[in-house]
Formats: structure tokens, sequence, C-alpha cells
């Protein structure tokens, strides 16, 4: 670094520094408002994208391997889609306990505690020798993702402002886009070459070594005053647990939902009765924000059809092993990449609401594409769809997080960014149930792929009535 380069850092910290003297919010170290980052804000960045990056990775990075994973753990249909769902339902429905601990405790201790959680849970599902170990621990793992996700974020929200703090949000996006495609390619590579066990175990010293870094850099942040709202937790969490099962799984789904139904009504009853709640309900009087959950609801749910049936698609329709089905995706890996680090400049030059909308209308196609794939088994035809799934998941993700963050108090910071992450989150966990129970009866694996496919295509349909109705009006009259 060049002594003018150490200058401008310098003048960087100092100001941070003075601003922290001027303002008492959440943190000790105060969001920059330079275009100079600080080397300290520079790793907070780099920890809170590595953090936000594991957690999706580990979402997608089984679905490569699923063929040999229910081959050598004997899994049938329902309990390999519970090893997914049972890290989506945990992921989120802890995901909001996960924010509200990083508001009230502070970020670093919730975010080392979260790394903690991930590995161990990494690791004892990469030894798992039956359904109910890997199951189980899919759940932990789920846990810690759970607070490490939503404390990433709020990292981000409270390191930065103004449009380094958009540009810091798309760089989030980015990556969780980016880590959906890069755990297929390496899901894919580690269950052909090695054991799809590999994936897991590297996640342990990956975990320890940002528990180092973070426990040296990261800023110690004042705490709030408030408690736990522990009954809304585990109501929310039955909640959604109770929902998937009944779709997929359980003896009695019409008694399931029905409980289900009362358990969700108890949850938002009692949210606005506590003092301090988990989902504070002003989190959605915004029409944009209130609209951006329910479409990344909508969406997660259309987008873990694709995830989860393409790679079965190409390796039973097609033939492909799975590492050839990860080389086949990797077009769509490499693409979604680039279109999730742009996708920041499309917003500043068409605004955010106009470049979420072209993305659900591009992948809302895609999908209808794939829905006549399904009857050809043509892998030119499957990479075109997929390419125009990669373009649209990435615009559109990049340009949720940021209406979902839209207009929000500080103080509520930590509890926004886990119900944003909960509905991406619980929106997986509810797509694949709903996917598992439509197609259950099917035997084809073509007929599995273009029903999940068409399903997806009426999800984010309704998402685009939600951006054209509120989110957009929203936008307008905020600008």
């Amino acid at each position: 670094m060049t002594k003018t380069e150490d200058k401008e850092v310098a003048a960087a910290d100092r100001l941070v520094a003075d601003e922290s003297l001027e303002d008492t919010d959440l943190t000790e170290s105060k969001p920059i408002k330079t275009n100079v980052m600080s080397i300290t804000q520079r790793i907070i960045l780099g920890l809170a994208l590595i953090g936000a990056f594991l957690g999706v990775l580990d979402t997608s990075i089984v679905y490569t391997g699923t063929v040999k994973m229910a081959a050598q753990l004997q899994l049938n249909a329902n309990a390999l889609s519970w090893v997914q769902v049972a890290y989506a339902l945990t992921y989120a429905g802890f995901m909001l306990v996960g924010g509200k601990l990083g508001d009230i405790y502070g970020r670093k201790p919730l975010f080392i505690a979260s790394l903690i959680i991930f590995g161990i849970g990494s690791l004892v599902v990469g030894a798992a020798t039956n359904a109910p170990i890997m199951i189980g621990f899919r759940a932990i793992q789920g846990i810690g993702a759970a607070i490490l996700a939503p404390n990433c974020l709020a990292l981000l929200t409270d390191t930065f402002q103004g449009k380094a703090r958009q540009r810091a949000i798309g760089y989030y996006a980015s990556v969780i886009g980016a880590g959906a495609a890069v755990g297929l390619v390496i899901g894919g590579f580690f269950a052909t070459f090695a054991s799809w066990r590999v994936g897991f175990y590297i996640n342990g010293p990956i975990a320890l070594l940002m528990v180092i870094v973070a426990a040296r850099y990261l800023p110690s942040a004042k705490r709030q005053t408030g408690k736990i709202d522990w009954i809304g937790t585990i109501l929310s969490v039955l909640a959604m647990t109770s929902i998937s099962y009944g779709l997929d799984g359980s003896p009695w789904p019409v008694v399931t939902l029905l409980i289900s139904l009362v358990l969700w009504g108890a949850f938002i009853i009692s949210q606005g009765r506590v003092a301090h709640p988990t989902m504070p309900l002003e989190i959605f009087a915004d029409k944009e924000r209130m609209a951006s959950y329910v479409s990344s609801l909508l969406f997660s749910a259309a987008a873990i059809g694709f995830w989860f049936y393409t790679p079965q698609f190409m390796q039973k329709a097609l033939g492909l092993t799975p590492f050839m089905t990860a080389l086949g995706m990797v077009p769509m890996a490499i693409l979604l990449f680039i279109v999730a680090v742009r996708a920041r400049t499309f917003v500043d030059r068409w605004h955010n609401s106009s470049v979420m909308l072209f993305g659900f209308v591009v992948v809302s196609l895609s999908l209808a594409e794939l829905v006549v794939v399904s009857r050809f088994a043509n892998y030119w035809l499957l990479l075109l769809g997929t390419l125009g799934f990669a373009v649209g998941f990435a615009l559109a993700f990049a340009t949720l997080a940021t209406s979902g963050l839209a207009r929000i108090r500080p103080q509520i910071s930590g509890a926004a960014s886990g119900v944003y992450n909960t509905a991406r989150q619980f929106g997986g966990a509810l797509g694949l149930a709903v996917f598992a129970a439509t197609t259950g009866r099917l035997t084809n694996i073509a007929d599995v792929f273009g029903q999940a496919m068409l399903i997806g295509v009426g999800m984010t349909l309704v998402g685009i009535v939600l951006v054209l109705t509120l989110i957009i009006p929203a936008e307008k009259r905020s600008a």
C-alpha cells in the first residue's frame, strides 16, 4: 500500500471514529460516510459475505448429490426431501430470533456462536450413517445458519449507510445467488470424485477460521434493552413445521393443517401483545416491505423446484453422472454470478422495482420453457431454460433484499433482516413440501419435473402481481 493510500485509509478511520463520538446508535463503530472503506470495514464486509455464502451453499450443495446420498443412506423420496426441508425449516424458524438476539446482545457474540453451531452440525452431517442422524443434524445446521444469516445482513446495515449500504446489500444478494449455483457444482464434483460428505466436512475449518477473524476484528456493539420472545419463537417454528408436515408426510394432513392454521393465528396475535416481539408488526406497515416478504416467499418456493428437481432430471432422464450434471449447470452458474454482480448497476439505471419485475418475468418464462423441456429430455433446450432462470434469479433476489429493508429503523434492522431471510427460507421449505405433495404419485422423473416447473410458473405470476400493485407504487411514492 502506498503512503497516499495509507493516508486515505487513516483519514477514513478518523472520520468513522469522529462519527462514533457524535452518534449513539446500535454499535460503537458507526456507518461509514465516505467512498473509502477502512481495513476493518473491508474485513466486516468479507465476513458478512462469506457467512451468507456458507448458509446458501449448504442449501444447494446437496442437490447434485441427492441420488448417491439416497442410495448410500437408503433414503426414500420422502426422507430425501426432509433432508432439505429440515434444514430450511430451522433456518427459517429460528431466523427471527437470530436477528432479535443480534439486536439485543450485539452482532459479534451471535456471529461467532452461529459459526460454531453451523460448523459442528456440518461435521456431523458429513459423518451421518442413517436418515435420523442426517435429518436431525441438518436441522442443527439450519439453526446455526438461521442465527448467522440475519446478523450478516445486519452487520452490513450497521456498518454502511446511503449508497455504500445499497452496494453492500447488493453484494450480499449477489453472494446468495452465486452460492446457490456454486453449491450445485461443488456438490456434483465431490459426489463423483470423492463423496458428497466432503461438501459438509469443509465447513468446519472455514467456520473455525472465520471465528478467529471475527473475534479479532468485529466491533463490540452496545446492547439494546429488550427480551427474547420465546413463546413467539416456538409458535413460529411449530407453525412453519406443521404446515410443511401437513403438506408432506403427515398421516392426518387435514388435521395437521388445521393445527397449523391455529398456530399461525396464535403467533400473529402474540406479536401484537408482547412488549418485545420476535417479529415487530411495524415491519409490515410499509407496503413495499410487506410485498417484498411475500414475493420473496413465493419466489423461493418456485426456485426450490428448479434447484431440487433439475439435477435429478439431468441424472435420471438424461443419464448424466453427478459431475456431468454439475458441469452441465456451470454455464448457468457463471451467468448467474455475472448478472448478480452487475445487478446494482442495473438498479442505479432503471430503479429497484423495475429490475425486480424484469427478474420475475424472466424466471416465469424460463420455468414455462422447462415445462416443455420435460417432454423432450434435451440438454440444449434445458440449457436455454437454465440460463434464463439464472438471469431472472440474480436480478430478483438482488432487488428483493433491498425492498425488504426499505425505510427500516436501525433499532429493528436485525429483526427486519430476519423477517426477509425467514420469508426466503420458509418459501423454500414450503415450496418443497408443496412439490412433494403434488408429485408424490408420479413415478416418471419427466412428469415430476414438468409438474414442479408448472407450479413454479403459477407462484412467480402471483409475485409479478404483487410487484406491479404494491412494490412499484410504493417505490414511486418514496422517490
